[in-house]
């Protein structure tokens, strides 16, 4: 294996999934770099050829047709944070990436598209855009599909980073009157977090008429706790609905991680919490409006 790895700049992203089909296993993409370099900086990945995406014009900008917003997979988080569109169609997605771990570096480096190829089980954005029920836009040697990103982040065969890329990622604007929130726990300021939730809900006067939440940070992947609160659609909601959610959540977290943002059991608890302060908040917010 050389030492000295290759470069590869695209002029298409047609172009970058033709490079990466020929290239073989040792190519990998970097766009942001986040992902990447601490990994090859470590020692933990030895590239052959790096296929730099970062210029490719279809991955850019942010626009929206008939109410859904397209956001291209290298916009940085704090363009989620800062962009007027974001804030007005996607103020969950926007407040999200003003509280993305790692501190300003990962906010202006980090992409969209990164975030979620990465999969990493501490990162933010992926929780808010499952509870705003966003799909994926992937580009691969067979062409364009769009696909929801539940669906995405749990398929071991569509190649993304080694044989696809996304392209866009694509959310439905927030209707008016819904409210939503995004709680997270972190050892420190700016720090990747312990526990995270992310919440949308619709109000019916004092009753939850729709809802979906979101948990992060708990288990390897984000977990979807929307079924459990299927019990207090249509119910006011109250101290009494609020514990039996933090309770029902809480039992949701089979397998917890135990690492240095927390212990198992620690986490299986605060997922809970979270869960509940979410959802409390976003209530608060739908019915102040």
């Amino acid at each position: 294996m050389s030492l000295h790895p290759q470069y590869a700049r695209p002029r298409s992203a047609a172009q970058a999934v033709e490079l990466l089909g020929g290239l073989g296993a040792g190519a990998v993409v970097i766009a942001g770099g986040q992902e990447l370099m601490p990994h090859v900086n470590y020692g933990k990945l030895m590239p052959t050829v790096y296929v730099d995406i970062g210029a490719l014009p279809e991955l850019k900008g942010i626009r929206e047709a008939d109410g859904v917003v397209s956001i291209g997979a290298l916009t940085v988080h704090r363009e989620l944070q800062k962009d007027a569109l974001v804030q007005k169609a996607l103020p969950l997605l926007s407040y999200a990436a003003g509280v993305v771990g790692g501190g300003w570096q990962v906010q202006n480096r980090g992409t969209v598209g990164g975030n979620i190829v990465a999969l990493h089980p501490l990162y933010d954005i992926i929780p808010p855009l499952l509870a705003l029920g966003a799909e994926v836009e992937i580009l691969a040697a067979r062409g364009t599909r769009r696909a929801p990103l539940a669906a995405v982040i749990v398929e071991t065969s569509h190649g993304l980073g080694s044989q696809a890329l996304i392209v866009r990622v694509l959310v439905r604007a927030t209707s008016p009157g819904t409210g939503w929130a995004y709680e997270k726990l972190k050892v420190t300021e700016g720090a990747y977090g312990s526990v995270n939730a992310a919440a949308v809900v619709a109000m019916d006067g004092s009753k939850l008429s729709a809802a979906r939440l979101v948990i992060g940070a708990v288990a390897e992947r984000p977990i979807d706790a929307s079924a459990a609160l299927k019990g207090l659609l249509g119910r006011p909601f109250d101290p009494r609905a609020a514990q039996d959610f933090e309770t029902a959540c809480a039992s949701l977290v089979t397998q917890p991680m135990n690492d240095q943002q927390g212990d198992a059991g620690w986490r299986r608890a605060m997922a809970g919490v979270v869960a509940r302060r979410a959802l409390t908040a976003a209530v608060a917010r739908a019915t102040a409006r």
